[in-house]
């Protein structure tokens, strides 16, 4: 069963609104992520059993969550973990990821929802993409990268995404991807989201291993790497060994908004992040079904959160 809760901002606090809670998602998908196409808001919906994808309208109105691309099997046949969508030199395009074999793959989005050929990024030496936990496709300074991390070892890397004069295959975008920071992190850290502020790069992230909850910002020059900006702020977020989901919500002129489903309670709370990145104010909290997935995204000038 799925869950949409409407964001609505008062004076000093936020007002959660279930709008949403039926069957209308079936059971079994291991990945989402939601998307703007020409106007129409999309939610991809990923089985990494069926290998199959559903995209569904996502509206203001009764009728979100309507099917409109069923059993769709363009995702190359691989079992990705991980969906994330991004727009590059003014095209959207889906990024899909599977940790066993570290492959990075890379789809433009056509206009009927379906999607082109993949390029595909995988390294295994030197810089190895085996095993990330955590992939973000992020833009800094008008540029397009992505981050990866691994839970298990605390290996980082940058890579950027570029597009290119020609492609290799007729159908796969033009598109390269290489390596331009690899570094040394804590194991552990977990329930990443990214946000900006004055157009850099921010995230937030808790280590469940030796309990740290932090803001780090990514540097305007990527080949540095990150700094932290806020450390040791768990006072701040009594909970966060139970919080089992994040995500950044999208808001009204950029500002940074956090969401926290809590496992032990199914509490979801919403955040204000702090402009000095030293902290956050609590601004609403709701009972929820609890579950594995959490999107969030933005229709007009209301924002929502969709638990899975």
């Amino acid at each position: 069963m799925e869950q949409i809760f409407s964001i609505v901002p008062n004076v000093l606090d936020v007002n959660l609104q279930n709008v949403k809670s039926n069957n209308s998602l079936p059971s079994g998908y291991t990945a989402m992520v939601a998307t703007e196409i020409e106007g129409q808001h999309l939610l991809y919906a990923f089985n990494n059993q069926t290998l199959l994808t559903d995209v569904y309208s996502l509206t203001n109105s009764s009728d979100t969550l309507a099917p409109v691309l069923q059993g769709y099997d363009g995702l190359n046949g691989k079992a990705w973990t991980i969906l994330h969508q991004f727009t590059l030199g003014d095209k959207p395009y889906l990024m899909s990821y599977e940790a066993t074999e570290g492959n990075l793959a890379f789809y433009e989005i056509k206009s009927d929802y379906s999607l082109s050929k993949p390029y595909i990024f995988m390294n295994k030496r030197s810089w190895p993409t085996q095993g990330f936990s955590e992939v973000t496709p992020i833009v800094i300074t008008g540029l397009l990268y992505v981050l990866g991390y691994d839970k298990s070892k605390g290996t980082v890397a940058i890579f950027s995404l570029d597009v290119i004069s020609k492609s290799p295959e007729k159908g796969v975008p033009p598109l390269n991807m290489l390596n331009v920071w690899y570094h040394q992190w804590a194991a552990k850290w977990e329930n990443f989201a990214f946000f900006t502020l004055g157009q850099s790069n921010f995230f937030f992230k808790i280590n469940k291993g030796k309990l740290n909850v932090n803001i780090d910002h990514i540097l305007d020059n990527p080949s540095v790497g990150s700094v932290e900006i806020g450390s040791y702020l768990q006072h701040k977020m009594p909970n966060a060994l139970e919080v089992i989901l994040s995500a950044s919500i999208p808001w009204e002129n950029g500002e940074p908004y956090l969401a926290t489903l809590d496992g032990t309670t199914n509490l979801l709370d919403i955040y204000r992040i702090h402009a000095d990145c030293q902290g956050w104010t609590k601004l609403g909290t709701t009972q929820t079904n609890s579950g594995t997935i959490m999107i969030s995204y933005r229709i007009e000038d209301t924002s929502y959160i969709l638990l899975y």
